[in-house]
């Protein structure tokens, strides 16, 4: 009777192991997948941002050179 008790708390923590890692694991896929698209989604901004810092350069220097012909 012992060893039917142990062999059912054995295997319930075993199959409760399991469960625990399968859902973890999924978890932690669905991180994975969201860091990617939030690390392409940074990319994007960041190279949007660094074209809107060339124009604003250019600018800069048309008006540089505009205030220098008055």
């Amino acid at each position: 009777m012992l060893n039917a008790i142990v062999w059912a708390m054995l295997t319930g923590l075993v199959t409760g192991g399991v469960w625990v890692a399968i859902v973890l694991r999924s978890h932690h896929q669905r991180l994975l997948q969201l860091q990617d698209d939030l690390l392409q989604q940074m990319e994007s901004r960041l190279e949007r941002l660094e074209n809107v810092d060339q124009r604003l350069g250019e600018f800069e220097e048309r008006l540089d050179f505009t205030e220098r012909v008055r």
